[in-house]
């Protein structure tokens, strides 16, 4: 069975997808470092498409009381992968970040 080959109007559409998706992640990350987000709402598990696709280690760094070196070393400290996104945490993980900074 022969694939149908993408079209072009397929592509762009694919394309536009991918750069709204990736619209919604950065504004997610400047509400983050607005204040508008708390950690405790972001460790929070959520339908939110924007926010489940950000890496954990990317939305910890945007938290001005964190930082780089903070975020990375309790990523560390916890076993957690810098790449794992905020959707695939556990509960129990959710639970030791907000520990970590509180």
């Amino acid at each position: 069975m022969a694939k149908m080959p993408v079209g072009f109007g397929t592509r762009e559409i694919a394309i536009a997808g991918v750069l709204n998706l990736r619209l919604e992640m950065n504004q997610v990350l400047e509400q983050i470092v607005s204040g508008e987000r708390s950690l405790t709402l972001v460790m929070q598990p959520s339908d939110e498409l924007p926010l489940n696709q950000l890496y954990v280690v990317k939305v910890l760094e945007s938290f001005s009381s964190i930082g780089k070196i903070r975020a990375r070393q309790a990523l560390d400290n916890l076993n957690i992968s810098h790449k794992q996104k905020i959707c695939n945490l556990s509960d129990q993980q959710r639970e030791q970040l907000l520990g970590a900074f509180k």
